[in-house]
């Protein structure tokens, strides 16, 4: 039978030690060599809002905590009994069931002759500070996140500058050669000015019903300043949802830059046609570029290719682009919605122009 500590020593010494003990806010365990629960102070039932010592007396430590933190407690008393001690910081609901963090210290100690006689376990209530570390590190993470965020923000914002400057640089060089005086240029180029202003409400315009794949494809390219250099054949019946609005917009309008910049739209030689297809539950669109010159494959694939294959693809299929001797022909999917009760695509086309 085990000879708990206050039967050792008798009942003075239990009120002597009690009232020692009850000055400290800590919770203060006597815990026998097998790790049984043998006393607790005063002040520490309260905090662990154990309304009576007898609830857990003689029950094993260990089993009082979550088994998320279970391994530590076993581990300490390992500890202890090698004579060693340990210090750890852990989540234990109290008694009651409240949600508490704990600093806990836990020692071995000895008997007159020098054996092991209990270990002893000290917790301290650390919920407030832990919470206050843990809020702080949630919003120094979100800081971070944010922080990232800005950068790619800023990144992409860059890089959409210097293509749009491409764009208007492109698009100046077109109308200067295809114009018989400067009235005629300042016309057609305040004009493609304005049609890349209106690319940017693209994105965020409101509309009362899904777009046609066709309308949405005219207005990309209406709005890009080079639209009339492409030409559009047959694009299927089907509505297309925002996402894929969103993706058709950054897809062409990549397409744009880059043709602007090396292929078709370059020159006044170029040809570019767009014609699609329905592939599964996506829209299949076929971009095919006619230099009008011999090029070569370049070796990097740059940011613009990077968004097609990413935005380009669906579960159907992967967004490709081929090579041919006069240039490129990119091949890239949407998905389009289900059929529903959506109004004729000269309606849509009417309300589009009117919110204009």
């Amino acid at each position: 039978m085990t000879v708990t500590f206050m039967e050792q020593y008798g009942g003075e010494a239990e009120q002597v030690l009690s009232a020692v003990l009850d000055q400290s806010r800590d919770c203060i365990k006597l815990v026998s060599v097998t790790g049984e629960l043998e006393f607790m102070n005063t002040n520490g039932r309260r905090a662990m809002e154990i309304p009576d010592f007898q609830l857990v007396a003689g029950k094993q430590w260990a089993d009082l905590w979550p088994e998320t933190s279970r391994k530590l407690i076993v581990d300490s008393l390992d500890k202890a009994r090698r004579g060693q001690n340990s210090r750890f910081e852990a989540l234990c609901p109290t008694y009651a069931g409240s949600e508490s963090w704990w600093d806990v210290s836990v020692a071995p100690l000895y008997d007159g002759d020098g054996a092991l006689s209990h270990i002893l376990a000290t917790s301290r209530d650390v919920t407030a500070s832990v919470n206050l570390r843990l809020s702080e590190k949630l919003r120094r993470e979100a800081a971070e996140r944010e922080a990232e965020f800005s950068d790619a923000i800023s990144r992409e914002m860059r890089h959409r500058l210097k293509n749009q400057l491409a764009v208007v640089g492109s698009v100046a060089k077109l109308i200067a050669r295809n114009s018989t005086s400067v009235e005629e240029m300042n016309e057609k180029f305040e004009r493609k000015i304005l049609a890349l202003a209106r690319a940017q409400d693209l994105l965020t315009i409101h509309r009362d019903f899904p777009i046609s794949a066709r309308d949405a494809i005219h207005q990309v390219l209406e709005a890009s300043g080079a639209g009339d250099q492409i030409e559009v054949l047959s694009i299927p019946t089907v509505r297309m949802g925002d996402d894929a609005v969103q993706g058709l917009a950054l897809i062409l309008g990549e397409l744009q830059t880059n043709s602007l910049k090396y292929g078709a739209l370059a020159s006044g030689e170029g040809k570019i046609t767009l014609s699609g297809r329905i592939a599964g539950q996506s829209l299949s669109l076929h971009w095919h570029e006619d230099t009008g010159r011999e090029i070569t494959k370049p070796e990097a694939t740059g940011v613009g290719m990077k968004i097609l294959e990413r935005l380009g693809s669906s579960t159907d299929a992967r967004a490709t682009t081929d090579w041919h001797r006069t240039g490129p022909a990119h091949h890239f999917y949407l998905r389009f919605l289900p059929d529903g009760p959506y109004p004729a695509s000269d309606e849509v086309s009417d309300h589009i122009r009117q919110t204009r």
